[in-house]
């Protein structure tokens, strides 16, 4: 990992002047959800209650039974694949259930979504969950801390690819069919996420970082990050005038509903609409983001996973596009470089770029001319469904 200048540290106010996430009283009301209905509980104070007593049994096995599982687990990658046996009778039971598609889904809405990433709005697509969400994770305090105590955040360019496989999924229209992969991919998601909150309270670095939780990945953590993927991009898409149908839009909020069912959000916390959608980010993005040394560094060692330590002009480039993308508040967060030299030049690219509505970045000479090659194999890293690395269990917190 790169070494992460004190210039850098200080420019993001450092690790001592970020406090913990602390949401406000929370008011979104359940009637704004999907499910209609619900006892409006705080999803701050919220957890899996299905999934954590199942994994913690699991690891109450030993370390070698949650490395055996993971070996089983392998091959398990498709939806129409039964589990497979061998696992333990109550984790056999969890994943059979885990599975299983909510009675609301639309398989024609999914199958539209998938759409998202085919004709004009997949370069987009790409180039905003890349260069701007993958980015403001690393803004959102308890998520980058997280993911640096965690055993992930020992290697970002696994980490990557492992986040690949649900972001491919989750945009791809083959992914909520029987070959598809996404029901899989999202239990064994499900799955890491309660390793983690039985994992990661054990490393002193949690405790000490101030991140006002005991246990890490609420309901309300799980919902930023959605926020941070599917509503930021579709605010983005509005700021850009870039206009989906509506169809295209609900189809697209839709998917990351079910996803986020398959993920173990409870169904009265998942927006109807997106005005609904809109009015919970506004509650939960503020409080969530902020500067940490940790997120500075997971922002560099992205940069690392994608272009290497040595090739500082292309850092440069890509540093002042992702400021231009995500804006300057979120680009302070994580210490990212002001050109202003530059500024102008994406200013007025960008919005060009929109305008062409092309479908594929080859087919874009001017992407070739105006965006760095780094952007390219960033969009390649993300969502290349290639062979992407398994999504396992930890066996560990964060190597000291």
């Amino acid at each position: 990992m790169t070494n992460v200048s004190r210039r850098r540290l200080l420019a993001s106010g450092g690790a001592a002047a970020a406090a913990g996430a602390t949401f406000p009283l929370w008011t979104w009301a359940p009637s704004a959800s999907i499910a209609g209905t619900g006892d409006g509980l705080d999803p701050e104070y919220v957890w899996d209650v299905r999934a954590d007593p199942v994994i913690e049994r699991l690891y109450g096995e030993g370390l070698d039974r949650v490395a055996e599982v993971n070996e089983i687990l392998k091959g398990w990658t498709t939806n129409d694949q039964p589990v497979p046996a061998g696992l333990p009778g109550y984790l056999e039971d969890f994943i059979e259930e885990a599975r299983r598609l909510p009675a609301w889904a639309d398989q024609g809405k999914l199958k539209l979504a998938g759409t998202f990433n085919e004709e004009e709005y997949g370069f987009f697509l790409a180039l905003l969950y890349t260069l701007g969400s993958g980015l403001i994770s690393c803004a959102i305090k308890r998520e980058a801390w997280a993911v640096y105590y965690s055993y992930g955040g020992a290697n970002m360019r696994e980490r990557i690819a492992k986040t690949t496989v649900l972001g491919y999924d989750v945009m791809d229209a083959q992914g909520w069919t029987a070959t598809g992969r996404l029901m899989v991919d999202s239990v064994k998601t499900r799955m890491v996420h309660a390793a983690v909150r039985h994992l990661l309270p054990q490393s002193p670095h949690w405790s000490s970082v101030g991140a006002g939780q005991k246990v890490p990945i609420s309901q309300a953590d799980i919902l930023v990050t959605f926020h941070s993927l599917g509503t930021w991009v579709m605010k983005k898409f509005t700021e850009w005038d870039i206009a989906p149908s509506k169809e295209l839009a609900d189809a697209f909020l839709h998917a990351w509903n079910v996803d986020l069912h398959l993920l173990g959000v409870q169904e009265q916390y998942l927006p109807k609409d997106w005005e609904a959608a809109y009015a919970q980010y506004d509650q939960v993005m503020g409080p969530a983001t902020g500067g940490t040394r940790e997120g500075v560094e997971l922002a560099q060692a992205l940069l690392d996973a994608v272009i290497g330590e040595g090739n500082p002009l292309l850092r440069h480039e890509l540093e002042s596009l992702g400021r231009y993308v995500i804006g300057d508040r979120y680009a302070d967060m994580i210490a990212f470089d002001k050109d202003p030299v530059l500024a102008p030049v994406w200013a007025n690219a960008v919005p060009l770029l929109v305008r062409s509505y092309q479908s594929t970045v080859p087919d874009i000479p001017l992407v070739s001319n105006l965006l760095p090659e780094a952007v390219h194999t960033f969009i390649k890293i993300y969502f290349s469904p290639g062979d992407p690395a398994p999504i396992t269990l930890p066996l560990s917190n964060r190597p000291e």
